[in-house]
């Protein structure tokens, strides 16, 4: 395997590339009318977004996000709350101390997509 990346379909992909950019600080590698690929975090994170309709896109899966939460994992899920609240994002959940040791917070991003950003709270034994 070369590379693994995530692809959001969303109705307005400039909105989607805003929302992520601005909240993870992610930079725009290629930007087009149908498809835009981000990359974070020195290249080790990438994300990408292609407009719904998309002659791309086939038809039958030109459906609005359902089933799928991205989780990013952050060291301070505060300043991303922050950031969500100035962007006037859907915050779905505000951060929350939760018992398998994580804080998260839970927004939806303009294509309906739910992201989670969590941060460790404790020690994870696996």
């Amino acid at each position: 395997m070369n590379r693994m990346l995530t692809n959001i379909l969303t109705d307005d992909i400039k909105a989607t590339r805003d929302t992520l950019v601005g909240l993870f600080d992610l930079e725009v590698e290629f930007d087009s009318d149908w498809f835009v690929s981000m990359v974070g975090n020195g290249g080790t994170v990438r994300i990408g977004a292609f407009q719904r309709n998309s002659d791309f896109v086939p038809s039958s899966y030109q459906l609005p996000a359902q089933g799928v939460i991205i989780t990013i994992v952050v060291d301070d899920v505060e300043s991303y709350f922050s950031r969500a609240k100035s962007q006037d994002l859907h915050i779905v959940e505000e951060p929350r101390d939760l018992p398998y040791g994580q804080r998260r917070m839970l927004v939806q991003d303009p294509s309906g997509l739910l992201i989670d950003i969590s941060a460790p709270t404790a020690s994870v034994n696996q």
